[in-house]
């Protein structure tokens, strides 16, 4: 199977798994919303929100190196697979004990300081989870990831059900929570098994190595959570938690369109990181056309959601929700505008120009929490929605910017023009039939794929060696 085939194998995989394991997280998160109520579903997502800052400290980066490590030498796997366990171990413990000292300092409520503590433990598995993560990626064999992630959530999703069927408590909830990450973590085990047999060898030299290579990439992932998640815990102490469950009804919706983009980067990401040190031609070659397919995809969803969010907050929550119509309208564009950066990042990394993604991380981080302090007390979450979208504008700007005096610049703005004016042709009949018509919205959705298909096929949007790619990846 050639490399192309892999990418394309790896990607499909991502997509599907990824796309049921989202679907099932959606369910639930509808029906928590539902049961728990806007003000405590703003807490269930508050403390969500808190301990993803100390998740940043688990992993330092060191994910991300892994992988790129690895994928140039393979015959290392087995030894820095073994220093990665020990190191996240050390790092997992200090998380864990950081986390329940700062709630414990800070005003909170005795039951939301209580989720935290337990929530706080499973930073230890989720740690373990991304070391074997990092072997499947290496390898292109994500849907051992996949499968999981799949088996966890089906089972902590049924025990939700039975909680909300039973009349349970958030703290019911919080312990599956706890529990479907033991379960996720005990799966990789006897999977990552098939691919290598971790050595323990301690090499403090190797230590050094990969925590010199990551710390520009956790100061990145630092800054990056700051600005996801900075909003929450901001709407939180500043307005309450009703605010921060409308505002995360609209951005829970956004969430599992990430996984678009997702899908195509982490299969792309090790093979960019072995190009870079062969053939920069190949490099670009291969980033342009993961680009091209993310703008493809991810430009329209973003268009329709914004066309008909109205609708779809209604299908999902009830009325009380509906504070929430006008965030998404504003939250769908930072996820093309995330799409967009992550593949921007991604390609910078695989460069060894990681730090040139902390330091735009870091003007972002300060453009958020200051954008969010002048606006969120006059405009609650309407106004974090739109410093989430700016900020990330901020990103893309200064990523551009960066690849373009790096590398021979890709030509990513040409790829822009027909998705565009494909866009442009599927929104007349989706504002139509949304503003004047009263039909079901699957009919609107449908009639707006459809419309963007013929508009690609008619512009001839995919060159002849692509349409073989897609072909093969069809069949894959």
């Amino acid at each position: 199977m050639s490399t192309i085939d892999k990418v394309a194998k790896n990607t499909g995989v991502l997509l599907v798994g990824n796309l049921l394991f989202r679907l099932i997280s959606l369910v639930v998160v509808i029906y928590l919303a539902k049961y728990l109520g806007v003000d405590e579903f703003g807490k269930y997502n508050f403390v969500f929100a808190y301990i993803a800052f100390f998740g940043i400290v688990i992993d330092f980066g060191l994910s991300e190196i892994l992988v790129r490590e690895m994928s140039r030498d393979a015959e290392s796997m087995a030894k820095m697979l073994g220093n990665a366990y020990i190191i996240k171990i050390i790092l997992s413990i200090f998380s864990i004990l950081l986390s329940i000292s700062i709630i414990s300092l800070m005003d909170y409520p005795v039951d939301t300081t209580t989720y935290v503590y337990l929530i706080s433990f499973t930073l230890l598995f989720i740690s373990f989870s991304d070391n074997c993560r990092s072997v499947y990626q290496t390898t292109l064999k994500m849907e051992y990831d996949i499968v999981a992630k799949l088996i966890s959530k089906i089972v902590s999703a049924s025990l939700i059900f039975f909680i909300i069927a039973m009349h349970g408590t958030l703290y019911q909830l919080i312990l599956v929570f706890l529990f479907s990450e033991v379960l996720k973590a005990l799966l990789n085990y006897f999977f990552v098994k098939r691919f290598v047999r971790v050595k323990f060898d301690i090499d403090l030299k190797l230590w050094k190595h990969l925590f010199k290579e990551a710390l520009p990439i956790a100061f990145s992932s630092v800054f990056l959570i700051i600005y996801h998640r900075i909003d929450v815990l901001m709407l939180s102490m500043m307005v309450g938690d009703h605010a921060v469950g409308l505002y995360s009804a609209a951005y829970k919706l956004c969430e599992p369109l990430g996984l678009i983009p997702y899908a195509i980067v982490i299969s792309l990401f090790p093979v960019m990181s072995r190009a870079f040190t062969s053939s920069s031609e190949t490099l670009i070659k291969y980033y342009e056309m993961g680009f091209k397919f993310l703008v493809i995809l991810m430009l329209p969803i973003t268009v329709g959601t914004a066309l008909i969010a109205e609708r779809i907050i209604f299908l999902i929550y009830d009325q009380s929700f509906a504070g929430s119509i006008i965030a998404l309208e504003i939250l769908i564009w930072s996820v093309f505008l995330i799409s967009v950066n992550l593949s921007l990042t991604s390609l910078l990394t695989s460069i060894n120009k990681q730090g040139l993604n902390t330091l735009s991380m870091g003007v972002c981080v300060v453009a958020n929490i200051l954008l969010n302090f002048l606006v969120i007390p006059k405009y609650s979450y309407y106004g974090a929605s739109i410093t989430t979208v700016v900020t990330e504008l901020i990103l893309l700007f200064m990523s551009l910017y960066f690849v373009s005096t790096n590398l021979v610049t890709p030509g990513i703005f040409r790829i822009f023009v027909k998705p565009i004016l494909a866009c442009l042709l599927m929104a007349m009949p989706v504002y139509y039939l949304n503003n004047f018509v009263s039909v079901n919205i699957f009919l609107i959705v449908v009639s707006g794929a459809l419309t963007y298909g013929v508009a690609l096929v008619a512009l001839r949007i995919f060159s002849k060696d692509e349409t073989k790619t897609i072909r093969r990846v069809l069949k894959i």
